[in-house]
């Protein structure tokens, strides 16, 4: 169970659609890579790209979901906005805070606050009434890019490696049904996601938008969350609402069956969302929305009961806390020290020190074709960030660890592993985002 807050007023911003290129240009400048400094791909000699192993895997993820989570050292400590109230009470700063937007919002207006403090976020970009038909035909198009452009450069702007985003979030509750169906909410999902892709702002495609599906902690239990489910590589992380109510009625003050206990206990809420992740080949699991109605007591058992139970289970890459109440449930802190405490001492536990890092999807290694000899006058500018060797042809060759680009409109990969013209080698080199030093290959 889950309420959106009301509509937040936001101040429009101007969007500028060629910040990726400055920033591509200057971590391009920043690793010292010179066109120049490759005197075959001057001469039109082909170039290969080839493809190699990752970087590592984080934490807590399968190492098959390519580190997309973007979450490391723990799972992330966060909340929504009203928990940040208590920040100073809890001793620490919120990892990622909970943020919703409809279509048409401008990002971040009032929110910037907490990303400039350094916290990432969780942010729903949900329909403003359009159906998802409509969505899924591009006629929200250009209020759905200019969001996620601001949105991604928000990232960039308060030097958070990685930011989350989430489309309609929680399509399975009754109220959202009006908008369309399970299918029709797919299609709406992968429109989304493909537009983020073609203006390079997800982060398989070169930006720091990670996309986070959200649904029902019950749909995971009755089979309705595979209706919804986008499909696996368009999902940085599986999102779950659960809370240890039912609509508020099982936790409330007076006498509760011991069967009604046990059904609301963090494991029979979240053991079914793990499993479906986890039948999807290991992708990790945001607690988007969780909370305790109840007695105090209840309350701050629950809480302790929480941070056991992320403690093992290892796969869950962030919980956030719903400190809010609404017309019959009370799920918020205030006037409870014991939850404050219970929620503290979670805080500052070794399993909820998560942070976010800014993961590589893969490696590739650039050498010219043929045997070349880089002029010193040329090879000076990049000697101190590269090493020559020699491939297994007599090629002279350096490596290049990038993130890879994809290319409109073809989608095809700025590297691969056949060869590729000079021409198109130069292109990609002008696009890539270099996040690594460049160091000898081993072939």
């Amino acid at each position: 169970m889950h309420r959106t807050p009301p509509d937040k007023p936001r101040t429009p911003r101007p969007v500028r659609s060629r910040w990726w290129r400055s920033a591509a240009i200057a971590a391009m400048a920043a690793a010292g890579l010179l066109i120049a400094a490759q005197p075959s791909l001057a001469a039109g000699k082909a170039t290969h790209f080839v493809v190699a192993s990752g970087t590592g895997s984080v934490p807590h993820e399968s190492p098959g979901t390519g580190n997309e989570s973007a979450v490391t050292g723990g799972a992330l400590f966060g909340g929504n906005a009203a928990l940040t109230g208590d920040s100073h009470k809890l001793g620490r700063h919120l990892a990622i805070i909970r943020i919703y937007d409809h279509i048409g919002d401008t990002f971040p207006g009032p929110d910037r606050t907490y990303l400039a403090a350094g916290s990432t976020a969780l942010v729903s970009l949900d329909s403003n009434g359009t159906s998802y038909t409509a969505i899924a035909a591009g006629r929200q198009d250009k209020a759905i890019t200019a969001f996620l452009t601001a949105v991604n450069r928000a990232a960039t702007r308060y030097h958070l490696p990685a930011i989350y985003v989430s489309f309609e979030h929680e399509p399975d509750n009754a109220k959202h049904h009006a908008l369309g169906t399970p299918a029709e909410f797919v299609k709406a999902w992968d429109h989304i996601h493909q537009l983020a892709a073609a203006h390079h702002l997800s982060w398989r495609a070169g930006g720091r938008l990670h996309w986070v599906w959200i649904v029902l902690h019950s749909s995971f239990s009755n089979g309705l969350a595979s209706k919804f489910w986008p499909g696996v590589g368009k999902v940085a992380g599986v999102g779950v609402d659960g809370y240890n109510s039912l609509s508020c009625r099982v936790a409330k003050p007076g006498p509760v069956k011991a069967r009604q206990r046990t059904l609301f206990t963090p494991a029979a809420i979240f053991d079914p969302a793990i499993a479906f992740a986890h039948a999807k080949g290991g992708v990790p699991v945001f607690i988007a929305g969780w909370g305790s109605d109840g007695t105090p007591a209840a309350q701050a058992t629950f809480i302790r009961q929480m941070q056991t139970y992320i403690t093992h289970n290892r796969q869950i890459a962030a919980a956030m806390y719903w400190d809010s109440n609404g017309p019959t449930c009370h799920y918020s802190l205030d006037r409870n020290p014991a939850s404050l405490a219970a929620l503290t001492r979670m805080g500052h536990s070794r399993a909820l020190q998560g942070h976010t890092i800014n993961p590589q999807p893969g490696c590739g290694t650039w050498w010219a074709g043929t045997p070349a000899t880089p002029n010193s006058a040329a090879a000076a500018p990049v000697s101190a960030a590269a090493s020559n060797g020699a491939t297994p042809d007599g090629a002279t060759h350096q490596t290049i660890h990038a993130c890879p680009f994809r290319l409109a409109p073809t989608g095809a990969a700025c590297w691969r592993a056949t060869p590729m013209t000079s021409e198109s080698g130069v292109a990609c080199a002008r696009l890539f985002r270099m996040s690594a030093p460049i160091h000898k290959s081993s072939h």
